[in-house]
């Protein structure tokens, strides 16, 4: 990792835990370049205000999530039984990873952006998915919303209970059965 990546997630770090307390409008650019130990000057060289930080960090975790689930479309789940079912695993082990982004996102965002990204990214993969197998059900915009906001409210569950619950039951009882429910022939 390079020295500018290295001050870019050192912003973004501080940023977080200060989000995780206070509201963004709350955050200034002064405390964040004192939490972090970098100059003012050097803040703008990276981000344009608080709120480009926000994103830059949404954006990323959203491109991660895009990028591992690539394939989401390609996987044949009448294939493959609730025991066998492991295909959200990189997910949520990327949850796990960064626990600590997803649940101050998840549970503080006030605009919801996070979210309506995340959504709009499941949003799609179904739709490729119900394309790709010919699947056309009935109101389809309806059902993507239903299985995005079921999908984002296990994953905010789950990240707020990760101790007690664990990966293989959140693959398993809660998105291995979205997929049965939704994607049927």
């Amino acid at each position: 990792m390079g020295q500018n990546e290295k001050k870019i997630l050192a912003i973004q770090d501080a940023f977080m835990r200060l989000y995780a307390h206070d509201q963004v409008h709350e955050i200034t650019v002064k405390r964040l370049c004192e939490e972090v130990g970098l100059a003012r000057t050097a803040f703008y060289y990276y981000f344009s205000d608080i709120y480009d930080v926000l994103e830059s960090i949404e954006d990323k975790l959203i491109g991660d999530l895009k990028e591992i689930n690539q394939d989401f479309f390609a996987q044949d789940f009448y294939q493959i039984t609730k025991d066998q079912f492991v295909y959200f695993f990189d997910t949520l082990r990327y949850i796990k990873e960064n626990r600590s982004w997803f649940k101050t996102l998840l549970n503080r965002s006030r605009d919801g952006q996070f979210i309506y990204k995340w959504k709009k990214i499941i949003n799609q993969d179904f739709s490729r998915k119900y394309h790709r197998d010919k699947i056309v059900p009935e109101n389809e915009p309806m059902v993507l919303e239903m299985i995005s906001s079921a999908c984002i409210g296990a994953y905010t569950y789950w990240v707020n209970h990760l101790d007690d619950i664990s990966m293989e039951e959140v693959a398993k009882e809660v998105l291995y059965r979205l997929c049965r429910d939704f994607i049927s022939e």
